[in-house]
This record gives C-alpha cells, sequence and structure tokens, in this order.
C-alpha cells in the first residue's frame, strides 16, 4: 500500500486517491526482467554488458540530428542529469518529454501527471513546452531522416507513434519497465526500477525539491535507471563511472545553479523549497501542456 509522508508543506500530509491506489502495477507479474536485443526478426535475452554494447554500437552508427530521445516526467532528476549528458555526448538535436495531463479536483490532485515536470526543465531534457518537439520527431522519423529512437520510460506509441514509424527504426533502444506495444519493436530493451525501487530526488510542481526513498528490490536483473544511463554513458564515452547516487547529485549540485550547496541528505525526509524564480514556475495554471 501507499501513504503519505508526514509532511505539512505538501498537501498538508492529504494524499489523493490516484496517487494512493495506483502502485499495483510494481508487482505485476508482467515485469521485464532480463536485457533482450534483437536477432533476426525476434527478441533474445541478453547479458547487461552486450545490451549495452548493442546499444551504444546502434546509436555510434548515427549523427545526432539522426537520432532522437524521448524521455519522461517521472525520471528522477539524477536520471535526467544523466539523460542530458547522453544528449550531449550524441549531440542529439530532437529531445524532449512526453506530456501527461488529466483530470485536477483542485484540492490535492494537480492536471500536470508528471511528477518531476520541474526537473525535467530544470535538467535541460524537456522543452520549454513540453512534447512540443514531438510532431517534428514523429515526422522525421515516418520520413526516415531520424533513424534511432533512444525511449525512455514511454509508451511511444501512446505518445503517437505507429508500428509502421517504428518499423523503420534502424534503431530503437527502450528502457522501461513493463511489456508495452512499443517494447516488441526494440532492438534493445532494457529492463529499470520502478518508484518503488530508486533512491533520488525530484521537483514538485511548486519547487519543493524532494527525496526518494526505496520502499522494496526490483525483480529478477532488472536495474535502477541511473545506473544504465551512467553504463550507456561511460560505454560511450570512456569516462570513468560513478558509483554512488550520492555522486550523481554531486555532479547536478557543481553543474546546476539552483542545486549549489545541496546533497541528498540536506534535502532531508521533507524536502527544501527552491527560491529560484526558473524553478517558481510550477503550477497547474502556468506550466504549459
Amino acid at each position: 500500500r501507499q501513504t503519505p509522508r508526514e509532511n505539512d508543506s505538501v498537501n498538508s500530509v492529504w494524499m489523493c486517491d490516484y496517487g494512493r491506489l495506483n502502485f499495483h502495477y510494481v508487482n505485476s507479474p508482467e515485469r521485464l526482467t532480463k536485457p533482450r536485443v534483437r536477432l533476426g526478426s525476434g527478441q533474445e535475452d541478453a547479458s547487461w554488458t552486450s545490451a549495452i554494447a548493442r546499444a551504444i554500437d546502434d546509436l555510434r552508427r548515427f549523427k545526432g540530428d539522426e537520432i532522437a530521445l524521448i524521455a519522461s516526467g517521472k525520471m528522477s532528476n539524477e536520471e535526467l542529469w544523466l539523460t542530458k549528458k547522453l544528449i550531449e555526448a550524441l549531440d542529439i538535436k530532437y529531445h524532449d518529454i512526453v506530456p501527461h495531463v488529466g483530470e485536477s479536483d483542485d484540492i490535492l490532485l494537480s492536471s500536470v501527471r508528471n511528477p518531476n515536470l520541474i526537473g525535467a526543465h530544470l535538467l535541460g531534457v524537456a522543452q520549454e513546452e513540453p512534447g512540443k518537439l514531438l510532431p517534428e520527431i514523429f515526422q522525421r522519423v515516418q520520413a526516415g531522416s531520424i533513424k534511432a529512437v533512444l525511449a525512455l520510460s514511454e509508451d511511444l506509441m501512446n505518445a503517437g507513434l505507429t508500428t509502421d514509424d517504428l518499423e523503420k527504426l534502424e534503431a530503437f533502444i527502450l528502457l522501461d519497465i513493463l511489456p508495452n506495444r512499443t517494447s516488441a519493436y526494440a532492438t534493445t530493451l532494457l529492463p529499470g526500477y520502478s518508484f518503488a525501487e530508486k533512491r533520488g530526488s525530484m521537483v514538485n510542481i511548486k519547487g519543493r525539491l524532494q527525496r526518494l526513498n526505496r520502499a522494496v528490490h526490483g525483480p529478477g536483473e532488472a536495474r535502477d535507471d541511473w545506473e544504465i544511463l551512467r553504463d550507456l554513458l561511460q560505454k560511450l564515452t570512456g569516462s570513468n563511472g560513478v558509483y554512488l547516487i550520492e555522486d550523481v547529485f554531486k555532479q547536478m549540485a557543481e553543474g546546476i545553479p539552483q542545486l549549489h550547496g545541496l546533497s541528498l541528505s540536506k534535502i532531508g525526509d521533507l524536502g527544501i523549497q527552491l527560491e529560484d524564480k526558473d524553478v517558481q514556475t510550477g503550477t497547474p495554471e502556468n506550466i504549459h501542456v
């Protein structure tokens, strides 16, 4: 079950029903538990070493404007930071997140269903208007000018791609926790962790930096998303890896002015309000979705 953390600064310790009840997929028997790579017309289980190598070998074949990266506003700050490093290392021009909206109750439940939309902006992965580049990305996939897509925790058919579009891709790397309509088309399929299995941080729509604590362990050979992204980056660049998520946060704090002087431990259980005006735009009324 899920219960709210006792924090008067966030919803006065109340929790909406959507948040309270939306967790059963974490225990789904359909969870992805092993990396898979495409061989011929099908997919086969692979080791993490070979799956990471296959993904990077595929991406290296293309120029930056032939690759698109579609991330998620559900990702942690640490994951988004490493994602931005991949974008820079591959010189990817086309990157964005998928907007998710729903009904708001004007009390506890926001219309913005990307819990780390502000973090995605802060880390430079989302466009100013989330989803603004998706139509152009999809058009370029259809035209064949984008030949590889790296999708992180998003079902791209829900976002607008079709099976014909996916079949045109020469490389499709997907990181996710459950099989979906797009996973069968992945040339490399990387099983990640759900929110309940992660550590890290996020920034809510009011600009409050909060810490994630792991509640349960991930299934099978699934791995923490930040570790997968780190390994992709290390394989791509040959850089020394980081081995603690605290070190990823330290990198962010050195590179992002709004996080200077902070650490995961300093966030504490109740979080820290980020005061910079650049993160004080996170209300449902003025977020573009």
